[in-house]
């Protein structure tokens, strides 16, 4: 097994949370990365007596409650328990199914059910597969935002049926278009009725005729449905792949992918699954560390997170500038992530996030990352920022420059309290801050 150093752990917080504290390092270090895995995958909190996030109503913005029906409001929510819940995995988790069984409010037009349906990530997060897929097909705003409430016998709806397997299940060129028509036969009879907030199941819109689907015929429905495509081969490697892509690397080997979805056929659930993911060595190579850009809930979360910056409506506003806006991905895809998140509109909103933050943080919040005891050197306050930040150790040249910036702005300045506040903002931009 790998050494378990403050490296690992920053790749491991880097990766199955949104940002990791020097208290949060060093009680990973302590409990050693079985146990620290163990933890997160399970969804219990690092620390011990961790305090549970605050529930909806109990939320400030702007020293102002947050409004229920807003879709702002809960946007800026979700935020806030990125930064505050002891379980950061589960709302990993939660934003990673939000982007792969993707619906959005600009077409759903009900801020409740997309609440609702986070809700459901949420339950399943870290739990059977298997079972979310089953229940996303009778959500109410996924039956709106595919038009799966008007698929009837004799007029089937074939959107739900195809994504589900394109974009949800097996991926391209795992079906056939005749198993888009007979899936969409079996997937009939589920309505819903936004006066009433009622999903029911109505026998006479069900096409209960004989179906082959994936060479399998039988009088199916849409348990079937998920019955027959969950024995299907390609749908494990199909997870695999995109759980790898999310959380170890951009391209993965095809052995790495063939592990993975060896454990996602034989195991219950997606907390044993990144389990064995998180404990293995080809997790914490060097060639994946640093490799992965992050997205702009991670970058905003973070900083927000490690700088204990209070919750403000324009920061969640900065995310939708760099081109996450919660409960609304562009197409039922999702956010295409990687390199897009760093296209020149969206890398200028990171550096205007960055000037925010600069300005709104304290002093006291910036030089309580400063170790304390002897004078204060240039390096000090790069590497106490750094740090306290949750950023992996500096490139040569990234260090080379900031220590100057500090020497001259900070260390050998008259007026040291704005070269520290551009120190900060320099830092937020520098290249190793948008990786992970």
């Amino acid at each position: 097994m790998k050494p378990w150093t403050e490296k690992e752990v920053l790749h491991l917080l880097g990766r199955a949370s949104f940002s990791a504290t020097p208290g949060e390092v060093d009680r990973c270090l302590k409990l050693g990365r079985e146990e620290t895995v163990r933890r997160l995958t399970s969804g219990q909190p690092l620390a011990d007596g961790a305090a549970s996030a605050l529930v909806f109503s109990e939320v400030k913005a702007d020293e102002k409650p947050l409004i229920v029906t807003g879709m702002g409001d809960q946007q800026t929510y979700w935020l806030y328990r990125m930064i505050a819940s002891p379980a950061p995995l589960v709302e990993k988790m939660t934003l990673f199914w939000h982007g792969h069984f993707a619906s959005s409010q600009y077409k759903v037009s009900d801020i409740k059910l997309m609440v609702r349906q986070n809700g459901l990530f949420r339950q399943h997060a870290l739990g059977s597969f298997r079972k979310l897929t089953e229940e996303i097909g009778q959500d109410p705003a996924m039956l709106l935002y595919l038009d799966s409430y008007t698929n009837q016998k004799g007029s089937p709806n074939e959107n739900y049926a195809r994504e589900m397997m394109e974009l949800f299940t097996l991926g391209i060129g795992n079906y056939t278009e005749q198993d888009v028509k007979e899936a969409a036969r079996s997937l009939t009879g589920w309505s819903y009725t936004r006066k009433t907030d009622i999903v029911q199941y109505q026998e006479a819109r069900h096409d209960a005729g004989h179906k082959v689907f994936l060479g399998e015929a039988g009088y199916f429905d849409s348990a079937d449905v998920v019955r027959v495509v969950f024995k299907q081969a390609a749908l494990p490697k199909f997870l695999a792949t995109k759980l790898l892509q999310y959380f170890a690397a951009e391209n993965p080997s095809e052995a790495w992918i063939d592990r993975v979805a060896g454990n996602i056929a034989k195991m219950p659930t997606i907390e044993n699954v990144l389990y064995e993911l998180f404990v293995s060595d080809e997790f914490y190579e060097e060639a994946y560390r640093m490799s992965l850009i992050k997205n702009p809930a991670e970058y905003v979360a973070g900083a927000m997170r490690t700088l204990g910056l209070p919750l403000t409506a324009t920061f969640r506003a900065s995310m939708g500038l760099m081109g996450m806006d919660l409960y609304a991905p562009p197409d039922v895809s999702g956010w295409k992530g990687g390199a897009s998140w760093l296209a020149t509109s969206r890398l200028i909103a990171r550096y205007q996030f960055a000037e925010k933050v600069a300005k709104r943080v304290t002093d006291d919040q910036l030089q309580s990352l400063v170790p304390q005891g002897t004078q204060t050197g240039p390096e000090a306050y790069v590497e106490g920022w750094r740090r306290g930040m949750g950023l992996a150790p500096l490139g040569k040249n990234t260090m080379n420059v900031l220590k100057q910036y500090a020497a001259e702005t900070i260390v050998n300045s008259k007026k040291p309290a704005g070269g520290k506040r551009s120190l900060l903002q320099l830092l937020l931009i520098s290249p190793e801050a948008q990786m992970k």
